[in-house]
């Protein structure tokens, strides 16, 4: 049997052959370039050709003056030295030089499915399923190992709620992977339930590629339920979080807006109760407005109304009756005190000539004693009113 060798030794034998290997040294390789990122000066980068991958890295780019855009799906060709990590037992090629080679098959399959998925309005607002406020069944497309399933339950169960979770467990990458998933989205579609959640940890664009197959993609758009997605984090939209009718970036992040509404239950509660009274006050105090409208409306033909109009118009009536009589007799009494005063006059008149009457004879002389005439003698008796002419008979 050989001696067994630790794990250092093994490490340190891998990396020095790989270092004394002249084909991995000064090497040239091509491939499409993918999981763009940047790290403590450092440029991180992957080599893609269909399932197959490798990582790049150009350390401190930004003092090598690399004149390059690196941009997702574009087929590069890259020269440098393979280079063995003992720590994460990666292999990883240092890159000294990029050169562009065009956009690569893959890319441009991915870029043509999404604008074909655009003009058949896929991710258009309009169509949008409205998700609700407190979903109560749930379905839960994820895998049954990974991490992602527990940090979204774990988020799930930190407050109460009305939460049911139905678990259809699938493989969220790799052979099969697409298949899967949008088998257990046209599944969990025919359950009745309220909401739909397709939920993965993190990984690279390359992980998450069977989240940008068509057959998913047709299942999210003809489900009738709504649809999360949140399938970790990334730079790059999937088409599945352009189709679903909410994307989030992490299982946690998807966990913690299902429960939100739960948490602010009560104060919802309390703030609709409040509305609801408000609205029931405003509502008596219009009645009650309407009632008062009304009882002067009754009022207005109500007998008992119409009598004490009539009394009161009656009592004016005879208030002015009273004035109008009471002037009639103050101004009759002012006109008797006149001819009282008139006849007193006269009377004191006709006295007056009853003391002027005078006795003239037929030469109209004054007659002061009856031996002045004989019988048969005219004479002329005036009064103060007129004169009579008399003939003395005795």
């Amino acid at each position: 049997m050989r001696k067994a060798l630790s794990v250092k030794q093994f490490n340190e034998y891998f990396k020095s052959n790989i270092k004394h290997d002249p084909i991995f040294q000064n090497l040239y390789i091509n491939g499409q370039l993918a999981n763009i990122r940047i790290n403590n000066s450092h440029l991180y980068f992957s080599l893609k050709e269909d399932t197959d991958i490798i990582d790049c890295v150009i350390y401190y780019y930004e003092d090598k003056a690399v004149d390059f855009d690196f941009e997702v799906g574009k087929d590069i060709l890259v020269r440098g030295n393979v280079l063995y990590n003992n720590y994460s037992s990666r292999i990883v090629i240092v890159a000294n030089e990029v050169v562009e080679k065009g956009i690569s098959d893959n890319y441009l399959q991915f870029i043509k499915m999404k604008e074909e998925f655009r003009k058949k309005g896929y991710f258009d607002i309009s169509n949008k399923k409205e998700i609700s406020q407190y979903p109560n069944k749930i379905g839960l497309i994820t895998s049954q190992e990974g991490a992602a399933i527990v940090d979204f339950l774990s988020v799930i169960n930190q407050k109460p709620n009305d939460i049911h979770i139905y678990l259809y467990p699938v493989k969220v990458q790799g052979t099969d992977s697409s298949l899967m998933i949008s088998k257990a989205v046209r599944s969990l579609d025919k359950k009745g339930l309220d909401l739909i959640v397709i939920t993965r940890g993190g990984g690279s664009n390359e992980d998450l590629n069977s989240f940008n197959d068509r057959a998913v993609i047709e299942a999210v758009f003809d489900a009738k339920t709504p649809i999360i997605s949140a399938i970790g984090h990334k730079i790059d939209q999937t088409l599945l979080d352009l189709v679903a009718d909410l994307s989030l970036q992490t299982p946690t992040e998807a966990g913690s807006y299902l429960v939100k509404s739960y948490s602010n239950l009560e104060r919802d509660m309390k703030n609709i109760l409040d509305q609801i009274k408000g609205i029931l006050n405003d509502r008596i105090k219009s009645y009650e407005f309407d009632l008062v409208k009304l009882k002067l409306e009754l009022d207005k033909y109500n007998p008992s109304f119409t009598l004490k109009e009539k009394m009161r118009e009656l009592l004016y009536l005879k208030k002015d009756l009273d004035l109008k009589i009471q002037a009639n007799i103050t101004y009759n009494e002012q006109k008797i005190k006149l001819l009282y005063k008139d006849l007193k006059r006269f009377e004191d008149i006709i006295e007056i000539s009853k003391k002027n009457i005078h006795i003239k004879d037929i030469k109209q002389e004054i007659i002061f004693s009856a031996h002045q005439l004989k019988v048969k003698d005219k004479a002329y008796i005036e009064f103060s009113d007129g004169i009579v002419k008399v003939e003395v008979i005795d």
